[in-house]
C-alpha cells in the first residue's frame, strides 16, 4: 500500500505509539490502537497534527474510526488540508 505522507505525519503518528519499534516502516495499514495508540493519544495526537498543519479537524473526526491506520488519518488530515 503507497504512502503518500510527509516527514512531518510519520514523525507525529510515531511519536504517538508507545508499542511499536523505532526503525519499522510505518505500514500504511498498521493498526494504531494495537500499538500503544488509546484514547488520550488521539486526542495528544490530533491536536500535535492540527497545530504542525493550521488545520482543524471537522466535527466527528475524533472518532475511532479515522485512528485506526495511518491511512484512515491521513485521510483526515489531506481533506483538512485540501479545505483550507
Amino acid at each position: 500500500m503507497a504512502t503518500n505522507w510527509d516527514e512531518t505525519f510519520e514523525k507525529l503518528v510515531r511519536a504517538a505509539l508507545t508499542d511499536y519499534p523505532p526503525t519499522a516502516a510505518l505500514r500504511a495499514d498498521l493498526p494504531l490502537p494495537a500499538h500503544g495508540l488509546d484514547s488520550l493519544g488521539m486526542v495528544g495526537l490530533s491536536a500535535r497534527l492540527e497545530d504542525a498543519y493550521g488545520i482543524e479537524f471537522p466535527d466527528g473526526a475524533l472518532a475511532p474510526a479515522s485512528f485506526a491506520t495511518p491511512a484512515d488519518l491521513w485521510r483526515v488530515v489531506s481533506g483538512c488540508l485540501a479545505d483550507r
